[in-house]
């Protein structure tokens, strides 16, 4: 007979799971039938779109969808660095102001994302300075403005919110935080609110064909993080697991075909679903250390965040496997990769899509370790790390399994 493998769940474990202000998610259809047709439901008629300087080139597609829109679109903002730098925000924010903006429209990835949370957190708050933003954040080190997490604040209907249209597959747009970063001391700042999450999702796979390739399999990668670390989480519930296998197993049958042929918009339809499952537990379950040392990295060596999770998560599972093995044996099930280590499975699937490996591979000096493991060990998403993480030194450790 066949191995049978029961799990057993604690029957009365309490649970509490509240959903994001997110009010749909549309897959497959053209942003320029959908925006048009949410923007009337949501009585919108000035619409400023911030999209990424790739994209923003894409000249074609923004004539179609600047006509599609029947003169609604006040502006477009394309000047969206990398990681989101705080300086970009109010940039945005002062256009934002001066177009009289009354919806936000996000078309690109996470940065892009994060930054009209971030612009819409500002204008709903009535914040007009940076000093006032600053009080609604959280510094990696774990400090935090005295408006920080403060859902009181959140009270009265929004005066802006957003609608995504991804063009990665990072995820942000699930999530209520922003990350912003200070250029200055190249360290990151988390937002948080009620609703500053996208209004509607539409995911229009023949746009993200204009996605650069190690962009969209890296984001992939780094929604698949989202999906292990949220499974191996001991918050995570057997709701959220399922969505998280799920996810997996979608991620590691469709990315492929996506590497191998960039125009199967059905497989790209499936990328954006597997992202759709990976992202249920986002601001409801504690990620872990592949999450937080990837933070460290993206704000301190510029590495794009898909890249740390590629060359991140491997290790972090090597490193937690001493304790959470049973676990992790599902993961590489879910992976197709029975037999093999989690850890293994990643890499292996990673390698294939023909992604970084390693930190080397990222442009990270070894002398860099030390100050990476210094500032990793103070973040609080590595302090949520399932293997208990609590000296730098230990994050060295996992830094050495990455190089």
């Amino acid at each position: 007979m066949g191995e049978c493998t029961v799990n057993i769940w604690n029957i009365n474990l309490v649970m509490e799971f509240n959903y994001s202000a997110l009010e749909g998610v549309l897959v497959g259809e053209s942003v320029n039938t959908e925006l048009p047709r949410l923007a009337n439901k949501l009585g919108a008629k000035r619409l400023l779109l911030l999209a990424s300087s790739s994209l923003s080139r894409a000249t074609n597609e923004f004539s179609q969808l600047r006509a599609a829109l029947s003169g609604k679109c006040v502006g477009l903002f394309d000047r969206i660095g990398s990681h989101t730098p705080r300086e970009d925000v109010l940039l945005a924010l002062s256009v934002a102001k001066e177009a009289e903006a009354d919806l936000l429209i996000a078309l690109g990835g996470g940065s892009i994302i994060d930054a009209c949370k971030a612009v819409q957190l500002a204008i709903n708050q009535e914040i007009t300075t940076e000093s006032q933003l600053l009080e609604y954040a959280q510094q990696s080190d774990g400090s935090r403005g005295a408006k920080y997490g403060d859902y009181s604040l959140f009270s009265t209907p929004p005066k802006i919110r957003q609608i995504a249209v991804p063009t990665t597959l990072s995820g942000a747009e699930y999530s209520n935080n922003a990350g912003v970063l200070n250029t200055r001391s190249s360290n990151k700042e988390g937002y948080r609110g009620l609703d500053l999450c996208s209004q509607y999702i539409v995911y229009d796979p023949e746009l993200s064909e204009h996605t650069p390739e190690w962009l969209w399999l890296s984001t992939a990668i780094r929604s698949l993080d989202h999906a292990i670390e949220g499974y191996c989480s001991t918050e995570s519930t057997p709701y959220l697991d399922a969505h998280f296998l799920q996810a997996m197993n979608m991620f590691a049958s469709s990315l492929p075909i996506v590497k191998s042929n960039p125009a199967d918009f059905d497989a790209r339809s499936l990328n954006f679903q597997a992202v759709w499952l990976a992202c249920c537990g986002l601001g409801t379950v504690s990620l872990g250390a592949s999450h937080g040392i990837g933070y460290i990295l993206g704000s301190l060596c510029g590495v794009p965040h898909g890249y740390t999770s590629c060359v991140m998560l491997p290790s972090v599972l090597e490193w937690n496997a001493v304790e959470f093995s049973v676990q992790q044996s599902k993961i590489s099930i879910a992976l197709g990769s029975r037999g093999s280590s989690a850890s293994k499975a990643v890499k292996d699937l990673v390698s294939q899509l023909g992604l970084p490996i390693n930190l080397r591979d990222v442009g990270v000096p070894k002398e860099q370790l030390d100050e990476i493991a210094k500032r990793a060990i103070l973040h609080p998403v590595v302090k949520n790390n399932p293997r208990e993480l609590s000296s730098a030194s230990q994050v060295r450790d996992i830094l050495e399994l990455a190089w």
